[in-house]
């Protein structure tokens, strides 16, 4: 059984926040990660080894701030 689930939203040992978009097998899975188009991307290869923990509600919130102030920046929003 996989550690995470889809959708959750995790903090990568390295600091990145990604969102997990589908679980691959036990500690296997594909994440999205970045604020906008400018720095969107997939990592194809996620492992639980990744994974420090599951983001605080805070850490979302700061991350969603930041994405919604870089679309507002490049004329998304």
């Amino acid at each position: 059984m996989a550690k995470y689930q889809e959708f959750d939203t995790v903090l990568l040992k390295d600091g990145r926040i990604v969102t997990i978009v589908e679980v691959l097998g036990p500690g296997a899975y594909i994440a999205d990660v970045g604020h906008s188009p400018r720095d969107w991307s997939i990592i194809w290869d996620l492992t639980d080894d990744d994974i420090l923990r599951l983001a605080a509600s805070e850490e979302i919130d700061r991350h969603v701030e930041e994405s919604n102030r870089q679309l507002k920046e490049q004329g998304y929003v």
